[in-house]
């Protein structure tokens, strides 16, 4: 949210641990940085992006400002690392990897993500990278081992961006469609808000191709905890042109 415009502007002093791994000169670099960036108004924390030190895994330096009047530590902080509109990394940092933010304070921190929290190569990028807080609900999300890699990072890529639904029921999230040679697989997420667990006895779903249904495969029961979303994998006996555009649609 902007400061209105009657705010007075604060730029937060920039300040150092004795433990952070900078030499006398880079602390002229992280100055000037500090000196670019946009002014905020009271009671305000933003995360700017000032290095990236390496893609894999990705490790960066992000200068952390705030401009209440008090120090404090958030738990459960969502940091967003995002290229353009996509999401390319997620982290929630904890108290332990979030040292006490100072009162009026712009601090360097160094922040590392893991392979699973990385949804995407780097060579594919063309926007900057930039660093923005989630104000998201957070949920488990379940993924089991029979989906490679890289589908799990598809998944967890497709769940983080998009918002969690109302707590007023159950909602499905199309992943993928992937054609195979004699089949079309589908990924698609069942998303749970509610506090009490979710049973469902059975999915059926068509794959459409414009308005024609050009098959129909169905899914086993689902069992969904409290507050979670569950991948499932959906496969449809069809041999799709290469010209196919592909969709799903839930039979209720």
């Amino acid at each position: 949210m902007q400061p209105s415009t009657d705010s007075v502007w604060i730029q937060p002093a920039l300040y150092f641990t004795e433990d952070m791994p900078i030499v006398k000169e880079d602390e002229y670099v992280f100055r000037y940085a500090v000196n670019q960036l946009p002014k905020l108004g009271p009671g305000q924390l933003a995360i700017h992006l000032f290095q990236v030190l390496q893609t894999d895994p990705l490790h960066v330096i992000a200068l952390f400002q705030n401009t209440l009047d008090q120090q404090f530590q958030l738990n459960d902080l969502v940091v967003l690392v995002l290229s353009g509109d996509q999401l390319v990394a997620r982290k929630t940092f904890t108290i332990e990897e979030v040292p006490v933010l100072l009162p009026m304070a712009t601090l360097p921190l160094w922040l590392e993500f893991s392979e699973e929290e990385r949804f995407v190569d780097f060579e594919t990028l063309e926007a900057p990278l930039e660093l923005v807080f989630s104000n998201e609900h957070l949920s488990d999300l379940v993924i089991d081992d029979t989906f490679t890699l890289s589908e799990q990072r598809l998944i967890r890529q497709v769940a983080f961006s998009h918002p969690t639904p109302p707590t007023d029921g159950w909602s499905l999230l199309p992943v993928s469609i992937f054609k195979r040679e004699h089949t079309v697989e589908a990924i698609v997420l069942v998303r749970n808000p509610n506090e009490q667990s979710l049973e469902l006895d059975s999915l059926t779903f068509e794959l459409v191709s414009g308005e024609q249904t050009v098959s129909t495969a169905g899914h086993g029961s689902v069992h969904v905890s409290a507050t979670s979303e569950t991948a499932i994998r959906l496969v449809f006996d069809y041999m799709a042109p290469a010209v196919d555009s592909l969709a799903l649609r839930y039979l209720p």
